[in-house]
């Protein structure tokens, strides 16, 4: 808002050169910041969900170390310490339930959004004024995703880049990604293969860290109208401004690339 009054105020008569200088500055301000939003929001929706359901298993980080060290990793990658909290606290509250909504919006745009919350109804209206204003909508989606499982284990000591890839294929997967700060590898399977793969994880006595579960779209859709591109943008914007919202999984192929070009004050 403070922009808005500033610019209420020009002078009629402005030199072009500063005025296309400042317009410049602030693309580059906006792309900037959404980058880092863009940032941010990953890291919060990958370590979230992974510390809520390890908290399942006790909230008190002093009992449960994994949750102990999954919480120090998360800060140390620059997710907030409040979304942490409030992600831990609403498992101490009986109250709250897990719920996922599906909609659909312009451009072919498809989302699963996971909440946990106290009050179903009132999280499903808050969404809806946001699927009102953009021109989205409630839709069953969820046949077009895949149902993946994320799951962390402790990395064996002084193991080979060879040895991690022969790990990961007696595992039954190719997916896989290794933290040497945490010393953590981390696999991807499809949910259906999962018994077979806690089998095997069993049978090479690696210790699970954590599990979480993800939605990946069966077609990605790359997104080039500008409108409907900004109308996607807002709207995973104010999702992330619920507290309710735990994670938002979506179709959008090429949102990376013009998520900057939307900053929302503009």
């Amino acid at each position: 808002m403070a922009l808005c009054t500033r610019l209420k105020v020009l002078p009629a008569v402005i030199d072009c050169s500063r005025s296309l200088a400042g317009h410049a500055h602030w693309q580059n301000i906006a792309k900037n910041k959404g980058a880092q939003d863009a940032k941010k929001s990953k890291l919060m929706t990958t370590w979230l969900p992974k510390i809520r359901n390890e908290a399942k298993n006790g909230t008190s980080v002093e009992s449960n170390r994994n949750l102990k060290r999954m919480i120090d990793q998360a800060t140390l990658d620059g997710v907030p310490a409040l979304a942490i909290k409030n992600t831990i606290a609403s498992l101490d509250n009986s109250d709250f339930k897990e719920c996922q909504f599906g909609v659909k919006g312009m451009g072919g745009f498809i989302a699963l959004i996971d909440c946990a919350t106290s009050s179903v109804r009132k999280t499903e209206n808050h969404i809806s004024t946001y699927l009102r204003r953009y021109n989205f909508s409630y839709a069953s989606v969820n046949f077009q995703f895949t149902t993946l499982k994320d799951v962390m284990c402790d990395l064996p000591a002084d193991v080979s880049e060879d040895e991690i890839e022969e790990i990961a294929l007696q595992c039954g997967t190719e997916e896989f990604s290794v933290d040497k700060d945490s010393n953590t590898i981390e696999f991807t399977i499809d949910e259906v293969d999962q018994k077979d793969f806690f089998e095997e994880l069993k049978d090479l006595k690696m210790n699970v860290v954590s599990t979480s579960t993800r939605y990946a779209p069966q077609e990605q859709e790359t997104i080039t109208n500008a409108e409907h591109q900004k109308r996607i943008v807002r709207f995973l914007e104010s999702l992330e401004e619920l507290e309710e919202v735990e994670d938002v999984h979506h179709n959008v192929g090429n949102l990376e690339d013009f998520i900057g070009k939307h900053p929302r004050f503009t």
